[in-house]
């Protein structure tokens, strides 16, 4: 029973240390390759609306990771890897992949709207990581949306052992399966289509 109650209380002092003094998330993915094909431009307008205590009230706090106790402790991301600027250069990315041009903010072009809903990863011996960012494509910030899509990506690791490469490689996971899901609506003809009878 004491060894029991050491190996607990040693697993707090563990973890509770690495996520104290951790080197934090480094949200990365493998860039598309942009094309030479000219579809047309326009602008990538994004907006966290994650909730207080997922990230609403910390934009570095994508996770939690919990020990033998439930006992929570924040994960966090890089200083310049916050999650709204990640998804951001991701959309942006693939939309070049597509064939577009991406512009900065601009009422003259036609705006794809993401809203960050979801980043966010918890669990204890097996971690679950997700996205959700629902997506309009508009002429203008006041205008209908002509096509829209909600991005919902959900991925997951057994932690094996102590430490955050795994961490880092679930996040990167999740981050490269969002990108084939972008590549894949981007490139889509019903994606070109209605961003036609935007131009």
């Amino acid at each position: 029973m004491r060894l029991k109650v050491l190996f607990q209380l040693t697993g707090v002092c563990i973890i509770s240390t690495l996520f104290a003094c951790s080197s934090a998330m480094q949200l990365a993915y493998k860039k598309p390759a942009a094309t030479t094909i000219n579809k047309g431009k326009l602008s990538v307008i994004i907006s966290d609306q994650r909730v207080p205590d997922r990230g609403g009230n910390n934009p570095l706090v994508v996770g939690i990771v919990r020990n033998a106790f439930g006992m929570p402790f924040p994960v966090k991301a890089a200083p310049n890897r916050e999650p709204t600027k990640v998804t951001k250069e991701l959309m942006s990315e693939c939309l070049m992949a597509a064939g577009y041009k991406v512009l900065d903010h601009s009422n003259k072009t036609p705006q794809l709207h993401a809203v960050l809903k979801v980043f966010w990863s918890d669990g204890y011996q097996h971690s679950r990581m997700g996205i959700l960012m629902p997506l309009e494509l508009k002429n203008n910030e006041k205008s209908p949306p002509v096509w829209k899509y909600s991005v919902d990506v959900n991925t997951g690791f057994t932690v094996k052992s102590v430490g955050f490469r795994q961490f880092n490689q679930g996040y990167n996971k999740m981050l490269e399966r969002t990108k084939d899901k972008l590549l894949e609506l981007f490139n889509s003809q019903e994606f070109e289509n209605k961003y036609r009878t935007l131009r």
